[in-house]
């Protein structure tokens, strides 16, 4: 009988302490088990805040600590886990540009080009004016993305002169466009240079010269370029570039405790994207057009002093060799000198 009690209070026992370690072991599965509107945080689930909102907190369990962006200064125009909001497009008028739909705080501003301007791009940076056509005769008004075109016959013309007036249209509009694209392409050679030139100190004259300039390759300067930038300025300058939200949430979770690797290899992975040619002026300007001239400034100066000390180890190791072939040849020299020399001296004692 005591071995039957025995047995009967035991397994209970037991039973009881399996199922709530099986309870403890479901609770924490489910703590890490966050819905497609969650992030997990520190072994819990936190709130995404939806569009044209920010999380206030670490990590948000309310709706109430998402605040919402400023209108007509930001933006937020996807459910996200970031704590700033990204900044209104400027439309500006000296390019052409009007604004055609104000920024809210879930849409970005829209632009369009404004009257008697036009641009047959489809992403537009600047309008271009319409063309006046002599003594009024239009064919086609101009439209926000369409040059005006001007009729080139009036009731009654000759066929010569038909012929005389479409000749010269074709050659002026060749000459107008040569003359267009010469300027557009002068004017961003200078840019270029002047801004590499600033940075790296080098004379950027020459052709070769300033394409070994400008596509200076930056993999080894990035943990200093991402230094002088915050972590949502890193993600407000990738995301300018079209790099996916996915791609930023992955890396953010892969390297969740070190702030200074989500930089790096956020940045790194906008530059594998772009490439090495032209990501010095791409990164500079971006910079620029995002509103962050100071940074661009700090990394400008940087990259300049960092290529200028490494122009100058170079040259010294240059230095270096030179010295060391000179020695050799001196050293060669002197062996063949010696070598002579040894050669006359065993005649001159057989003479004696």
């Amino acid at each position: 009988m005591e071995t039957c009690c025995k047995n009967d209070t035991e397994v209970p026992i037991h039973i009881a302490h399996n199922k709530s370690i099986t309870r403890k072991r479901n609770i924490g599965k489910r703590e890490i088990n966050c819905t497609e509107k969650e992030y997990s945080l520190n072994g819990q689930c936190c709130m995404k805040c939806g569009h044209g909102h920010v999380k206030s907190v670490e990590c948000p369990k309310t709706a109430a600590q998402c605040v919402p962006c400023k209108s007509g200064e930001e933006y937020m125009d996807h459910i996200n886990v970031l704590d700033k909001c990204m900044r209104c497009r400027s439309c500006d008028i000296e390019l052409g540009l009007v604004v055609v739909k104000n920024c809210t705080p879930t849409e970005n501003a829209e632009c369009s080009c404004a009257k008697n301007h036009y641009c047959s791009s489809p992403q537009c940076e600047h309008c271009e004016s319409c063309t006046i056509c002599e003594k009024g005769l239009v064919e086609k008004e101009c439209t926000s993305t369409s040059d005006t075109v001007c009729r080139t016959q009036e009731a009654g013309m000759p066929p010569w002169g038909t012929a005389i007036i479409v000749i010269f249209v074709i050659v002026s509009g060749v000459a107008l466009g040569l003359k267009f694209y010469r300027k557009k392409k002068q004017k961003n050679f200078i840019t270029q240079r002047y801004t590499v030139e600033a940075v790296t100190g080098k004379d950027c004259s020459g052709e070769t010269s300033t394409l070994i300039c400008i596509d200076d390759d930056l993999s080894r300067h990035v943990p200093d370029i991402v230094k002088e930038m915050t972590l949502d300025e890193v993600k407000a300058f990738v995301r300018h570039h079209k790099l996916s939200e996915p791609t930023i949430d992955e890396i953010i979770r892969d390297y969740c405790y070190d702030t200074s690797e989500q930089k790096i290899k956020l940045f790194q992975k906008w530059y594998q994207r772009h490439g090495i040619r032209g990501a010095y002026i791409t990164l500079i300007s971006s910079l620029r057009d995002l509103k962050m001239r100071a940074v661009a400034d700090k990394i400008e100066q940087k990259l300049k002093v960092a290529v200028s000390s490494h122009q100058e180890s170079r040259e010294s190791h240059n230095d270096k060799t030179e010295q060391s072939n000179t020695c050799s040849q001196e050293v060669g020299k002197s062996y063949h000198d010696n070598a002579e020399i040894s050669n006359t001296y065993p005649e001159s004692l057989e003479e004696t």
